[in-house]
């Protein structure tokens, strides 16, 4: 690496570096604003109040930057090359030879650094916290190991898993509400108990839920297994079916786990995507299998994606026929946020129309042939 790469890579590393610590800044002070009286109002020591909000706010940080991190890098690689053109230092470089594209390249390699550290940091550490970004801001002062469940459906056996709330530590619901689909209420429409833990698959057992005070009728306890018969799966497992079972007791087996009633609808946004292409593969999920394909491709193409803002905005510092940077930022950062909007309109209209394909390659098939064109000018600059 010769010497103005190493210049302009740690120009370009330290302005990243400002604009993250700024923007994120500027988030927790305007979100503390608006949650200050909750935090207020909940039960915790002053030093238990501050260290709380702290990682309340470092938790979260992590969920307002992956929204915003294709126009993070955007902002710092054109606030650098920006910051050379005022000083002149660009028009030195092209008259010495040095090609624009040439020039642009250690920013782009330390956009991809930077973005496949933070897919890095993201991926192992927010599938770590999922019920804690569901927390409300007293909740998670509190930390109250009971929290309210979010009612999931199975798509396999038709089945809803609800309950009055969750028991983190113990992986319990109380009072749990197993509603039925049509298949399988021969004896009511749903299964109500007194309390439920998840239990993972062993031997002939499969995983799912084991109701403990299950209240059922003599005829329903006594009775043979519950089978749904659109799968042919055995879904409720009573007493008189197995012998593995109490007496008061019965089994409904499922995939939904404690962690996707605590975590609601942010699993799938936030969870691993190794755990999205888990749930792509069970049948449990396929109501969801679009937005999940969607999702698990996104993420698989984001350390490269991201460079797309790069080459969309990067040339209007380099092209503008006027020596006003201000202009150039505000062209680049609207045309690189109209390919991130693009993003979430083709993902909507992908998992309305049931096509992945759609939600992950639209915008670059409309996007991708503009920057390489823009960048192609830009390459052939002359002084």
């Amino acid at each position: 690496m010769k010497i103005f790469d190493r210049y302009i890579f740690w120009k370009f590393f330290r302005i990243f570096v400002l604009c993250y610590v700024s923007l994120v800044g500027v988030y927790v002070v305007f979100d503390l604003f608006t949650n200050l009286d909750d935090f207020l109002t909940a039960e915790a020591s002053p030093a238990r109040l501050v260290v709380a909000i702290a990682e309340y706010y470092f938790v979260n940080s992590f969920v307002f930057i992956d929204m915003i991190f294709p126009m993070l890098t955007l902002l710092a690689a054109m606030a650098a090359t920006s910051m050379m053109a005022r000083q002149n230092e660009i028009i030195a470089l092209l008259a010495t030879g040095v090609s624009p594209g040439r020039m642009i390249l250690p920013i782009l390699l330390g956009a991809f650094g930077v973005s496949l550290a933070f897919t890095a940091a993201r991926e192992g550490f927010l599938p770590l916290r999922l019920v804690e970004i569901n927390l409300a801001p007293t909740d998670f002062v509190e930390r109250s190991d009971v929290v309210e469940i979010s009612s999931a459906f199975d798509n396999l056996t038709r089945v809803t898993v609800d309950g009055e709330a969750l028991v983190r530590s113990e992986g319990r619901i109380v009072e749990p509400k197993i509603l039925l689909g049509r298949n399988l209420n021969r004896y009511g429409n749903r299964i109500v108990a007194k309390s439920a833990v998840y239990l993972d698959a062993d031997g002939e057992r499969p995983r799912g839920w084991l109701l403990s005070e299950a209240k059922l009728s003599d005829a329903a306890r006594s009775g043979p297994a519950w089978v749904d018969e659109a799968s042919g799966k055995t879904v409720v497992y009573t007493p008189g079916a197995v012998d593995w079972l109490e007496p008061d007791q019965a089994f409904v087996a499922t995939s939904i786990d404690a962690k996707r009633l605590a975590a609601g609808d942010r699993w799938r946004l936030y969870d691993s995507t190794r755990a999205l292409n888990a749930a792509l593969s069970d049948p449990t999920f396929g109501r969801d299998a679009t937005e999940l394909a969607i999702r698990a491709h996104s993420r698989t193409l984001r350390p490269l994606a991201d460079l797309l803002p790069l080459f969309l905005g990067l040339p209007f510092v380099f092209l503008r026929s006027d020596r006003n940077i201000f202009a150039a930022l505000g062209y680049g950062c609207a045309l690189a946020g109209a390919y991130v909007a693009s993003q979430h309109v083709a993902a909507y209209f992908g998992e309305k129309l049931e096509s992945a394909a759609l939600g992950v390659w639209g915008p670059l098939f409309v996007f991708a042939p503009l920057a390489v064109r823009m960048l192609g000018e830009m390459t052939k600059k002359e002084v």
